[in-house]
């Protein structure tokens, strides 16, 4: 049975730490998206967060489920000193996420060209952008091996700090070197090299904590196990995601609109502060929530839940509280123009926040077997939001004409993220 001393389940200070690695991560990752949102046009701005949402959203895809699902295996191996599926999967696994990742950049970007008579992203700009899609399925995928294996904050602080230093550096270099021709895809190119360093390190990370079973001895590649056990995490992930980053989507492909997708991205990077205490804890927690479930331990569960919720939950409001109170003025650091972002940082930034806090709920139910359960659940949720996000994106186009008639017959005039802004909040989805 799982030790339910009180070392095994995370302490407040432990959390705090990797949470504050997290929310470093995360600021430093605001300033970025600050320094993009200034060194290009409004426009190039959101043009690149359009892309840049579909190459997360087609990335997260092609990491399979992986990120979820080795959890389980990888922790039994340690457990029970049985390596031979978890070795094999760790063999198997970065060739799968590195093929689906090429076949996904091959498919949207040839949906791209069929629709990009109604695009605002150019060809060439979603070329480059897309470069980051395998990367994006390999990191989390090796960000979650080293969680598994007991470093979840030196992984942490690879894929989030130092990715964010890496791009800083890039930019500042990029600029000096081409200030007057800067450009979307300079910004791409800087993201895409930022990226491989860290998949790098990540990879040396692991093997620096991996056990010494998971790398030498017999290998068993259970290919219809890992099918059947990824396939839940995929298809509620794909839910999830598209939800999330299906805004950036409908913003640039859809209801084109490079000013909106600009005012959408910069509300949400903000409200991505909302995300800090949840992703800390999913580091920390889940490993041990896989241990409790699989050692039908109900009192060390109902211990680490009520610990989520102590931790997670108030962090989340407290920040909350600070966008409420702050958010207009920290938006303005943006440009003065992307304060209209306000009431949509308002509605990103709690609908993260309590999905963040609720997320734990989602893994209990999927490392109890309840997989399909959530996927049925996510993918109705999905269809939903986004069947709402196309009809309110239309009536959103007809009640932005008939009040721009109205201000005009008053000699008056209307900015586009003023009245966007609660349409946009609608297509948060988060």
């Amino acid at each position: 049975m799982q030790d339910a001393s009180p070392e095994s389940t995370p302490t407040a200070r432990r959390f705090f730490a990797v949470a504050g690695q997290q929310l470093g991560g995360t600021l430093l990752g605001f300033l970025v998206w600050v320094l993009l949102a200034r060194m290009l046009k409004v426009s190039e701005f959101g043009e690149f967060n359009a892309a840049y949402g579909v190459a997360i959203m087609a990335g997260t895809l092609a990491n399979l489920g992986l990120a979820q699902y080795v959890t389980v295996p990888f922790r039994n191996a340690i457990r029970n000193g049985d390596f031979a599926v978890a070795r094999g999967l760790r063999r198997a696994a970065p060739w799968c996420v590195a093929g689906s990742g090429v076949l996904a950049y091959l498919v949207i970007y040839l949906a791209h060209l069929m629709f990009n008579q109604i695009s605002m992203v150019r060809d060439e700009s979603f070329a480059v952008v897309l470069a980051m899609l395998p990367l994006v399925a390999i990191m989390l995928y090796f960000v979650a091996t080293a969680n598994t294996c007991g470093a979840p904050g030196r992984a942490m602080f690879l894929s989030v700090s130092g990715l964010q230093i890496l791009i800083v550096i890039g930019l500042g270099a990029t600029w000096l070197l081409d200030r007057e021709e800067f450009n979307m895809l300079d910004a791409a190119a800087v993201w895409v090299g930022a990226m491989m360093v860290v998949c790098i390190a990540l990879w040396r990370l692991n093997l620096a904590v991996e056990p010494a079973g998971f790398k030498h001895g017999r290998e068993t590649l259970a290919w219809r196990a890992w099918a059947s056990g990824t396939l839940p995490f995929f298809l509620a992930g794909s839910a999830s995601v598209m939800l999330i980053q299906a805004p950036f989507l409908v913003l640039g492909w859809i209801h084109a609109s490079g000013r909106e997708a600009a005012m959408f991205a910069a509300a949400d990077r903000l409200a991505q502060l909302l995300a800090v205490a949840g992703l800390a804890g999913t580091a920390m927690f889940l490993p041990l929530l896989a241990d409790a479930i699989q050692s039908d331990d109900p009192h060390y569960l109902r211990r680490l839940v009520r610990r989520w919720m102590r931790l997670v939950g108030t962090a989340n409001l407290v920040g909350l509280g600070i966008l409420v109170v702050f958010g207009g003025r920290i938006l303005e650091i943006y440009g003065p123009e992307y304060r209209t972002a306000y009431p949509l940082l308002l509605v990103t930034g709690t609908s993260i926040g309590f999905s963040m806090t609720a997320s734990i709920s989602l893994s209990m139910v999927q490392y109890a077997g309840g997989g399909w359960s959530v996927i049925k659940t996510s993918l109705l949720w999905s269809v939903i939001g986004i069947v709402a996000m196309l009809v309110l994106g239309y009536l959103g186009e007809a009640g932005l004409m008939n009040a721009t008639l109205a201000l005009r017959q008053e000699g008056g005039s209307v900015k586009g993220g003023r009245f966007k802004a609660p349409i946009a909040s609608e297509l948060s989805g988060n």
